[in-house]
């Protein structure tokens, strides 16, 4: 009776230290997904100026791409990648949503949040519906996917061209 208690313990234990050892692997494995990704850049142009760009593609879990200046820094950590430009610093973030309906979200958000607008209005990026927010502090752009909610936003006023310009880049990829 004794030996068997013991082999129960044994696997109990076993058991437990293999769960500790997968939980750690998955945690492990989910934040080098995530590490801070940079991209050469590519001979092309912005619309405005000559300056060269690259293209930023994020992680499998956020599912995009941009084009910006190749003289900015980007950064992805869970959900949030941020630009950095010697200016300031542009964000995109994800978050998911139960609407259905980009439009009964975004009138959620202003209600919930109390928000006031300078200027609204209702886009199409690539396909994807899409709206241009501009606050007194902010400008942001926000772009509905399948439940999925990116923004796009910086509150430096000298990077709302290049803000545009990366917006209008933006390509959902599965």
């Amino acid at each position: 009776m004794r030996n068997n208690n013991n082999i129960k313990t044994k696997h109990g234990l076993i058991i437990i230290i293999a769960f500790i050892f997968l939980f750690t692997t998955v945690v492990y494995l989910l934040a080098n997904t995530n590490e801070n990704k940079t991209y050469e850049p590519q001979t092309s142009s912005t619309v405005n100026t000559e300056e060269k760009t690259k293209i930023f593609r994020s992680s499998s879990v956020m599912k995009f791409s941009i084009t910006l200046p190749a003289s900015y820094n980007i950064e992805e950590k869970f959900a949030k990648v941020t630009i950095s430009a010697p200016i300031g610093d542009i964000y995109i973030n994800q978050i998911g949503t139960n609407y259905d309906n980009f439009e009964e979200f975004l009138q959620w958000v202003k209600e919930e949040n109390k928000l006031s607008l300078i200027e609204e209005k209702k886009l199409t990026i690539n396909n994807l519906p899409a709206m241009l927010w501009q606050k007194t502090d902010e400008r942001l752009y926000i772009i509905y996917h399948e439940n999925t909610i990116y923004t796009i936003s910086t509150k430096s006023k000298s990077l709302y061209t290049s803000l545009d310009q990366i917006a209008q880049s933006f390509r959902y990829t599965p």
